[in-house]
Protein backbone atom coordinates (compact mmCIF):
# COMPACT_ATOMS: atom_id res chain seq x y z
CA UNK A 1 0.00 0.00 0.00
CA UNK A 2 1.13 3.61 -1.34
CA UNK A 3 0.00 6.94 0.05
CA UNK A 4 -0.48 9.94 -1.47
CA UNK A 5 -2.37 13.32 -0.59
CA UNK A 6 -4.53 15.94 -2.51
CA UNK A 7 -5.31 19.50 -1.28
CA UNK A 8 -3.94 18.26 2.10
CA UNK A 9 -7.57 16.18 2.91
CA UNK A 10 -7.72 13.73 0.60
CA UNK A 11 -5.92 10.78 1.27
CA UNK A 12 -4.90 8.46 -1.52
CA UNK A 13 -4.09 4.51 -0.65
CA UNK A 14 -2.92 2.58 -3.92
CA UNK A 15 -2.48 -0.82 -3.79
CA UNK A 16 -0.11 -3.60 -6.14
CA UNK A 17 -3.41 -6.34 -7.17
CA UNK A 18 -7.30 -6.06 -6.66
CA UNK A 19 -6.65 -8.39 -3.71
CA UNK A 20 -5.10 -6.38 -2.00
CA UNK A 21 -7.23 -3.60 -2.25
CA UNK A 22 -10.75 -5.13 -1.75
CA UNK A 23 -9.32 -7.34 1.51
CA UNK A 24 -8.44 -3.46 2.71
CA UNK A 25 -11.25 -1.50 2.20
CA UNK A 26 -14.46 -3.62 1.49
CA UNK A 27 -15.18 -3.59 5.13
CA UNK A 28 -15.46 0.20 5.51
CA UNK A 29 -16.47 0.72 2.63
CA UNK A 30 -19.88 -1.30 3.38
CA UNK A 31 -20.30 -0.05 6.76
CA UNK A 32 -20.68 3.37 4.91
CA UNK A 33 -22.48 2.35 2.06
CA UNK A 34 -23.92 -0.90 1.85
CA UNK A 35 -27.50 -1.31 -0.03
CA UNK A 36 -28.48 -3.53 2.99
CA UNK A 37 -29.07 -1.91 6.38
CA UNK A 38 -27.75 -5.96 7.50
CA UNK A 39 -24.20 -4.00 6.89
CA UNK A 40 -24.44 -0.05 6.46
CA UNK A 41 -23.88 1.32 9.88
CA UNK A 42 -23.68 -1.92 11.41
CA UNK A 43 -20.35 -3.75 13.31
CA UNK A 44 -19.86 -6.55 11.65
CA UNK A 45 -17.30 -9.77 11.08
CA UNK A 46 -15.66 -10.24 7.87
CA UNK A 47 -17.08 -13.35 7.93
CA UNK A 48 -20.43 -11.57 7.55
CA UNK A 49 -19.38 -9.75 4.95
CA UNK A 50 -18.52 -12.69 3.48
CA UNK A 51 -22.25 -14.28 4.30
CA UNK A 52 -23.75 -11.55 2.94
CA UNK A 53 -22.40 -11.71 -0.62
CA UNK A 54 -21.35 -14.85 -1.22
CA UNK A 55 -24.15 -17.14 -3.46
CA UNK A 56 -25.55 -19.97 -2.55
CA UNK A 57 -22.93 -21.68 -5.15
CA UNK A 58 -20.19 -20.11 -3.30
CA UNK A 59 -19.15 -17.61 -5.97
CA UNK A 60 -18.42 -14.16 -4.45
CA UNK A 61 -18.20 -11.35 -7.47
CA UNK A 62 -17.99 -8.59 -5.07
CA UNK A 63 -14.00 -9.14 -5.14
CA UNK A 64 -13.88 -9.18 -9.33
CA UNK A 65 -16.40 -5.66 -9.20
CA UNK A 66 -14.83 -2.66 -7.34
CA UNK A 67 -11.67 -1.56 -8.70
CA UNK A 68 -12.12 1.97 -6.60
CA UNK A 69 -13.57 2.81 -3.40
CA UNK A 70 -14.43 6.00 -1.50
CA UNK A 71 -15.12 6.85 2.66
CA UNK A 72 -15.64 10.15 4.38
CA UNK A 73 -13.48 10.47 7.02
CA UNK A 74 -15.57 10.98 10.24
CA UNK A 75 -17.27 7.29 8.47
CA UNK A 76 -13.56 6.29 8.80
CA UNK A 77 -12.96 6.87 12.46
CA UNK A 78 -16.20 5.27 13.49
CA UNK A 79 -15.34 2.25 11.77
CA UNK A 80 -11.68 2.29 13.80
CA UNK A 81 -13.96 2.67 16.99
CA UNK A 82 -16.44 0.52 16.29
CA UNK A 83 -14.64 -2.50 14.60
CA UNK A 84 -12.06 -5.37 15.58
CA UNK A 85 -9.68 -4.64 12.92
CA UNK A 86 -8.00 -6.41 10.39
CA UNK A 87 -4.18 -6.23 10.32
CA UNK A 88 -4.80 -4.87 6.72
CA UNK A 89 -7.21 -2.18 8.72
CA UNK A 90 -4.79 -1.39 11.03
CA UNK A 91 -2.26 -0.36 8.41
CA UNK A 92 -4.78 2.00 7.28
CA UNK A 93 -5.51 3.44 10.57
CA UNK A 94 -2.07 3.75 11.10
CA UNK A 95 -1.19 6.08 8.14
CA UNK A 96 -4.40 8.32 8.54
CA UNK A 97 -3.75 8.95 12.24
CA UNK A 98 -2.72 12.32 11.79
CA UNK A 99 -6.22 12.83 10.35
CA UNK A 100 -8.14 11.95 12.79
CA UNK A 101 -11.59 13.85 13.53
CA UNK A 102 -10.43 16.64 11.05
CA UNK A 103 -12.50 17.15 7.66
CA UNK A 104 -10.87 14.73 5.36
CA UNK A 105 -11.42 12.22 2.92
CA UNK A 106 -10.15 8.18 1.88
CA UNK A 107 -10.21 7.39 -1.51
CA UNK A 108 -8.25 4.12 -2.97
CA UNK A 109 -7.47 2.00 -6.08
CA UNK A 110 -4.90 -0.46 -7.87
CA UNK A 111 -1.72 1.52 -8.67
CA UNK A 112 -1.71 3.58 -11.96
CA UNK A 113 -5.11 3.05 -12.34
CA UNK A 114 -5.98 6.81 -13.12
CA UNK A 115 -9.53 6.63 -14.51
CA UNK A 116 -11.01 5.21 -10.91
CA UNK A 117 -8.75 7.74 -9.26
CA UNK A 118 -10.79 10.61 -10.87
CA UNK A 119 -14.16 8.88 -10.27
CA UNK A 120 -12.79 8.39 -6.38
CA UNK A 121 -11.78 12.36 -6.47
CA UNK A 122 -15.26 13.15 -7.69
CA UNK A 123 -16.76 11.79 -4.92
CA UNK A 124 -13.95 13.44 -2.36
CA UNK A 125 -14.87 16.59 -3.40
CA UNK A 126 -18.63 16.33 -3.14
CA UNK A 127 -17.98 15.22 0.34
CA UNK A 128 -15.27 17.85 1.20
CA UNK A 129 -16.28 21.04 -1.28
CA UNK A 130 -20.02 22.40 -0.59
CA UNK A 131 -19.78 25.34 -3.17
CA UNK A 132 -19.25 22.03 -5.71
CA UNK A 133 -22.01 19.77 -4.19
CA UNK A 134 -24.38 22.19 -3.81
CA UNK A 135 -23.75 22.58 -8.12
CA UNK A 136 -24.02 19.29 -8.91
CA UNK A 137 -26.74 18.83 -6.89
CA UNK A 138 -28.83 21.31 -8.98
CA UNK A 139 -27.23 19.87 -12.49
CA UNK A 140 -28.47 16.01 -11.06
CA UNK A 141 -32.41 17.89 -10.57
CA UNK A 142 -32.00 19.53 -13.83
CA UNK A 143 -31.23 16.40 -16.08
CA UNK A 144 -33.78 15.09 -17.94
CA UNK A 145 -36.03 13.08 -15.83
CA UNK A 146 -35.75 10.10 -18.06
CA UNK A 147 -31.83 10.28 -18.01
CA UNK A 148 -31.42 10.72 -14.47
CA UNK A 149 -34.41 8.07 -13.96
CA UNK A 150 -32.46 5.21 -15.51
CA UNK A 151 -29.50 6.45 -14.19
CA UNK A 152 -30.45 5.55 -11.16
CA UNK A 153 -32.09 2.12 -11.64
CA UNK A 154 -28.53 1.67 -13.18
CA UNK A 155 -26.79 2.58 -9.97
CA UNK A 156 -29.42 0.39 -8.14
CA UNK A 157 -28.82 -2.75 -10.42
CA UNK A 158 -24.71 -2.05 -9.93
CA UNK A 159 -25.35 -2.11 -5.91
CA UNK A 160 -25.74 1.51 -5.01
CA UNK A 161 -27.59 2.81 -1.87
CA UNK A 162 -30.04 4.96 -2.35
CA UNK A 163 -28.04 7.73 0.43
CA UNK A 164 -25.21 7.69 -2.58
CA UNK A 165 -27.04 7.56 -5.89
CA UNK A 166 -26.78 11.99 -6.24
CA UNK A 167 -23.39 11.47 -5.68
CA UNK A 168 -22.57 8.59 -8.06
CA UNK A 169 -24.60 10.04 -10.86
CA UNK A 170 -22.04 13.18 -10.73
CA UNK A 171 -19.01 10.51 -10.64
CA UNK A 172 -20.08 8.31 -13.70
CA UNK A 173 -21.41 11.16 -15.89
CA UNK A 174 -18.65 13.46 -15.24
CA UNK A 175 -15.62 11.29 -15.22
CA UNK A 176 -17.00 7.93 -17.34
CA UNK A 177 -16.38 8.05 -20.85
CA UNK A 178 -19.57 8.30 -23.57
CA UNK A 179 -19.03 4.55 -24.76
CA UNK A 180 -19.15 2.85 -21.18
CA UNK A 181 -22.31 5.11 -20.55
CA UNK A 182 -24.04 4.45 -24.03
CA UNK A 183 -23.04 0.46 -24.04
CA UNK A 184 -22.06 -0.84 -20.51
CA UNK A 185 -24.87 1.26 -18.48
CA UNK A 186 -27.16 1.25 -21.78
CA UNK A 187 -27.88 4.83 -21.16
CA UNK A 188 -29.52 7.15 -23.19
CA UNK A 189 -27.79 10.03 -23.72
CA UNK A 190 -25.93 12.49 -25.40
CA UNK A 191 -22.51 14.07 -25.34
CA UNK A 192 -24.32 17.50 -24.28
CA UNK A 193 -25.76 15.74 -21.49
CA UNK A 194 -22.64 14.83 -20.00
CA UNK A 195 -20.86 18.41 -20.66
CA UNK A 196 -21.89 20.34 -17.66
CA UNK A 197 -21.06 17.61 -15.34
CA UNK A 198 -17.40 17.07 -17.00
CA UNK A 199 -17.27 20.79 -17.31
CA UNK A 200 -17.66 21.32 -13.15
CA UNK A 201 -15.28 18.52 -12.50
CA UNK A 202 -12.60 19.93 -14.71
CA UNK A 203 -13.04 23.36 -12.34
CA UNK A 204 -12.03 21.20 -9.10
CA UNK A 205 -9.83 19.22 -10.57
CA UNK A 206 -7.24 21.79 -12.34
CA UNK A 207 -6.78 23.15 -8.55
CA UNK A 208 -5.60 19.49 -7.83
CA UNK A 209 -2.23 19.53 -5.61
Amino acid sequence: MKVKTFNKNIFYLTFPSQKELVMTMCRMQEYYECNSVKLRNKVFTFEKFIDHYMEQDGSLDYFMLWSGFNIPGHVVDEFFKSFDLTQREIDVKLRTEEYRNKLYYVIATRANDDETLLHELAHAYYHLNPVYKQQVDVLVRSMRKELRSSLTDRLKEKGYANNVIVDEINAYIATSSYKYLKNDLELELTRKDMKPFIDLAKTVFAGLA
